[in-house]
C-alpha cells in the first residue's frame, strides 16, 4: 500500500509544482526537490523489509558471499545515480544529469572489477 501513498504524493506534487510555476517560477525547483525527498522518505521506510530479507538470504548463502556486497553496492549506485539524474533533469540541467549518469556507470564498473578479475581467473584455470 506504500505505492498508493507515493503515487498520491507524486500527483499532489505535480499539481503543487504547476501552481507554483504560475506564481513564482523560481520556487518550482525547490518544491520538486522537496517532494522528491518526501517520496524518498516513504521508500526508505519500505526498504527496511527488503533489507531484512536480504540479510536473511545472505546468512544462508554458502557460495558467492564475496560477490553479494558487490551486487548490493552496484544496485545502490544505480538507484542513487538515477534519482540524482532525474532531479537534475527536473531542474533543467540535462548536461549535469548526463555527467551524473556517466559517473554512476564508471563507479559501477569500478565496484565490479573484483567480479571481472574472478571471471578471468576462472577462465584462465579452465584453459
Amino acid at each position: 500500500m506504500e505505492i498508493l501513498k507515493i503515487a498520491a504524493l507524486a500527483l499532489c506534487a505535480v499539481i503543487l509544482i504547476n501552481l507554483v510555476k504560475n506564481y513564482k517560477s523560481e520556487f518550482a525547483i525547490p518544491t520538486a526537490i522537496g517532494c522528491s525527498i518526501l517520496i524518498l522518505y516513504f521508500l526508505i521506510d519500505s526498504l527496511k523489509y527488503g533489507f531484512i530479507y536480504i540479510s536473511d538470504f545472505y546468512g544462508r548463502l554458502e557460495y558467492g558471499k564475496s560477490y553479494f556486497p558487490i551486487i548490493i553496492k552496484a544496485l545502490a549506485i544505480a538507484y542513487i545515480t538515477e534519482f540524482t539524474s532525474q532531479l537534475c533533469k527536473d531542474g533543467g540541467e540535462n548536461s549535469i544529469a548526463s555527467k551524473v549518469e556517466l559517473a554512476g556507470k564508471l563507479m559501477i564498473f569500478i565496484v565490479a572489477i573484483p567480479v571481472f578479475v574472478s571471471i578471468f581467473e576462472l577462465i584462465d584455470r579452465l584453459l
